[in-house]
């Protein structure tokens, strides 16, 4: 693999991370408006397991395709070098904690580092948790700090659902994301579960709505069926259009779009009185790609209020 391959991968990673980091921001700095609570599309953000440009950790595939080394690394310079070592770090550390910790060492840009220590300790995880969590306090940024217990919940979502979903609560800043991406996670394997933890009613009325978002999210992405049925077991919720089933529906759509597109919208009409959630979702999820289309999409909104927030957020950028 060349220096010019090395900067595509780079430069595609910290662009499409960039962009969810946008929609995350957006949603933490939203002031809490009174009650009726806030607006479905608000909780409904895709909330990205890593933030501010982290390259997405590679699978088994792609580390057979190319094997990096130590010596390769050593030969290259600046940022094509410190993307090498991230890389070989993430080669190492499922077996080998302490070789993808040395790894990183090597790599001279500081928030790289740093956050490649947290994808080292994710990655070792499900082999050995204690001597993984070990590494997170040793991180000095607690953004990288927290997103290592964050990516070590993630990484044991599906091997220990209970234990992963109570991590979650050390994960600082980044907790509610965990919450939501976790219990995603588990719902895609023990639905029951998944919606025991959400019916638990843990933290401020947000915390609570996204917890039902993320398994209409996730199971949509693996069975479209399964998500529907999924969501007519969540509960109404506080209030409507802002309640908790509406936040599922908003979760199915964006969900099943991610591999469906725009056409998915002809099939939210299964959602009954929540359809229009389930049309912003896709909406949102085309804002992504192709704004003109989700625009098209908002436009079959019927709720004035959904479709005036839709417009905006796929038009503007703006909740």
């Amino acid at each position: 693999m060349g220096p010019m391959s090395f900067s595509l991968l780079y430069a595609a990673c910290l662009g499409l991370c960039l962009g969810g980091v946008q929609l995350l921001r957006a949603w933490v700095d939203a002031p809490p408006p009174p009650l009726p609570p806030q607006a479905v599309e608000q909780v409904a953000l895709a909330v990205p397991p890593r933030p501010e440009g982290a390259p997405k950790i590679q699978g088994e595939g792609d580390e057979e395709a190319y094997r990096y080394t130590e010596a390769g690394c050593l030969e290259r310079e600046g940022e094509f070098r410190d993307v090498c070592f991230f890389q070989l770090a993430r080669q190492r550390a499922p077996t080998d904690l302490t070789g993808g910790l040395a790894a990183c060492a090597q790599i001279g840009e500081v928030e790289a580092q740093q956050e490649c220590m947290g994808a080292a300790a994710e990655l070792y995880a499900p082999t050995d948790r204690d001597a993984s969590l070990a590494i997170c306090p040793s991180i000095p940024r607690k953004k990288w700090r927290d997103q290592c217990v964050f990516g070590i919940a993630l990484s044991l979502s599906t091997l220990d659902s209970p234990y992963a979903f109570a991590l979650c609560d050390d994960a600082g800043q980044w907790r509610d994301f965990c919450r939501h991406d976790v219990n995603g996670e588990i719902s895609q394997v023990n639905v029951d579960l998944a919606l025991q933890n959400c019916a638990a009613e843990q933290g401020d009325l947000l915390t609570r709505k996204s917890c039902w978002h993320g398994i209409g999210k996730y199971v949509a992405r693996v069975d479209v069926d399964g998500a529907f049925a999924a969501c007519e077991r969540v509960p109404v919720g506080p209030a409507t259009p802002d309640g908790y089933r509406e936040n599922c529906f908003h979760g199915l759509g964006w969900g099943a779009a991610e591999s469906a597109g725009r056409e998915f919208a002809a099939a939210c009409g299964r959602a009954g009185a929540f359809k229009d959630s389930c049309l912003v979702g896709v909406a949102y999820n085309l804002r992504r790609f192709d704004v003109a289309g989700g625009l098209e999409v908002c436009a079959s909104v019927q709720t004035p209020l959904l479709r005036e927030r839709c417009d905006r957020f796929v038009g503007q950028g703006r909740l």
